[in-house]
């Protein structure tokens, strides 16, 4: 099984990281003390760069990008900026719901947008009372006339202040006949209103909960076929697993070479501290976490791009061990960093602070070891 570039994905990788570094990195630290989205501008080129629909075909805009290629370029911009790549990651999930599940005329109003980067998106699961069991929303919509009435709240929500549109998820029907479908809520809409959620890491993107108070959406604001939508919800969350495992991994790498970095260049006691043995088996665990998630990474972008049958435990198991092993890194490198780690003067209490969420988000970890060992065992810990 060959997990290496080829020179196209290569170039791109190169190219892209090209323009990270001398572009967007030197915005990171400010834009992060300051709890201050992306400037417009860095989330149109990413446009431009495949990171916004680059999965879709052309003819719908996109790039026709594999997700290998697709979720390499995750992982460079993860190494530079977290938070903007869950911007950017929540806003693709968007619009390929859109550009899989929607209409023509669907696509017509909202596509174009998202994909350039001129609009952002959310995607509303989570609720207050719901969060790994996402089958059981609360928030409910329901028939007026030609349209729906929204009312609910959802919480925790990436991106959530701020975006243009999204996709949020809500019981529709009555009774027994009640299923999860989805609608498109447009920021501004009458009874639709947000508020900003202060979080440990991950400043720059917006995490938000949102309340929906008698929203009245036309018909047109459905998206697929009423009481579907929690299978699309599944389909993405999945998907959006596999994407969390490279966002893990790139911060795995940038927290390794951080600590290379300052371990060969910090002297105590007369010599570089490279050259004690405690801070060596540091480095060797370190180095070797950053390759096993690399492997399960690029084993589950594989599994969605071959349609494996396996694919959902490739990318819960990636997932999980690439989130737990990327928090164990950032830790480690902090901890070669001594006292100095602590500081804001270097990136690595960063790298600590923007990883802790991605064991949560997409499913925690322990969900996703609930359901690794159901696909293993045939006997679910959720249900009898």
């Amino acid at each position: 099984m060959q997990f290496e570039l080829d020179d196209w994905q290569e170039t791109a990788r190169r190219s892209f990281r090209k323009y990270l570094d001398a572009e967007v990195a030197p915005l990171v630290e400010a834009h992060e003390d300051a709890h201050r989205p992306p400037p417009p501008e860095v989330l149109q080129k990413m446009g431009e760069f495949g990171l916004l629909g680059g999965l879709l075909p052309e003819a719908q805009g996109g790039a026709g990008l594999d997700y290998l290629t697709y979720c390499a370029l995750l992982c460079e911009l993860s190494q530079v900026w977290p938070s903007l790549r869950s911007i950017v990651s929540t806003s693709n999930l968007v619009l390929m719901i859109v550009a899989q599940h929607g209409t023509p005329e669907q696509q017509a109003m909202w596509l174009g947008d998202l994909v350039s980067g001129r609009k952002t998106a959310f995607f509303a699961l989570t609720e207050p009372n719901v969060g790994s069991d996402a089958s059981n929303v609360e928030t409910r919509a329901r028939r007026d006339g030609d349209g729906w009435r929204l009312n609910g709240r959802k919480l925790y929500i990436s991106n959530g202040t701020g975006a243009d549109l999204g996709v949020v998820f809500a019981r529709s029907g009555d009774g027994e006949r009640a299923e999860v479908s989805a609608f498109v809520v447009e920021a501004g809409t009458a009874g639709f209103s947000t508020r900003e959620v202060r979080s440990m890491g991950m400043n720059s993107c917006p995490l938000g909960e949102l309340l929906f108070e008698d929203v009245l959406l036309p018909a047109d604001h459905l998206i697929g076929a009423e009481g579907e939508a929690f299978a699309i919800a599944k389909h993405y969350l999945n998907v959006g697993r596999c994407f969390v495992s490279f966002t893990c991994l790139g911060l795995s790498i940038a927290a390794y070479e951080a600590a290379l970095r300052y371990a060969g260049a910090r002297e105590q006691f007369g010599r570089k501290i490279g050259g004690f043995q405690l801070v060596q088996q540091m480095i060797a665990d370190m180095l070797t976490g950053v390759e096993t998630s690399r492997l399960l990474a690029c084993r589950a972008a594989d599994a969605l791009d071959r349609g494996a049958p396996d694919r959902g435990r490739a990318c819960s198991m990636a997932k999980r061990h690439n989130s737990d092993t990327a928090l164990r890194v950032c830790e480690t490198a902090l901890q070669v960093h001594g006292g100095a780690g602590y500081t804001r003067d270097f990136p690595v209490e960063r790298y600590y602070r923007d990883v802790r969420h991605l064991t949560i988000a997409e499913g925690t970890n322990q969900l996703q070891a609930l359901l690794l060992a159901q696909g293993a065992l045939g006997i679910s810990a959720l249900r009898g």
